[in-house]
């Protein structure tokens, strides 16, 4: 009887052992997504239907950002629109704005457009 103990004693203890193959499961951790201002001109404004992409050299870095549908996107102007409303696809370009966008990772772009500025 003492050696069926001491078996199961030594089996216990085996198997309690962590198993140096078994492969632990890690969760990668998502960045973070980061809200970003970038103010300066505005250039290489394509438009496909109501889908934007644009860019925008500022202090912090030139990005090039995306917004699926522009007509959900706030944009406002320091004056009022000089010619009634204003169009992103063919009035933005050449023009100085502060973009608030989100950063995206796993794109062709830097981020989705929060909302435009257009700046005088």
């Amino acid at each position: 009887m003492s050696k069926l103990l001491l078996i199961g004693a030594i089996s216990a203890f085996v198997f309690a052992l962590p198993f140096s193959g078994a492969r632990v499961p890690i969760n990668p951790v998502s960045a973070e997504h980061v809200k970003i201002d970038a103010e300066g001109p505005v250039d290489d404004v394509a438009c496909s239907g109501v889908e934007l992409t644009l860019k925008i050299s500022a202090n912090n870095g030139r990005f090039k950002l995306h917004a699926r549908d522009y007509t959900r996107v706030e944009i406002s102007e320091d004056v009022p629109f000089e010619a009634g409303e204003f169009r992103p696809c063919t009035d933005l370009n050449g023009k100085t704005a502060k973009i608030t966008f989100v950063t995206v990772d796993r794109k062709n772009y830097d981020g989705e457009i929060q909302s435009i500025e257009v700046e005088k």
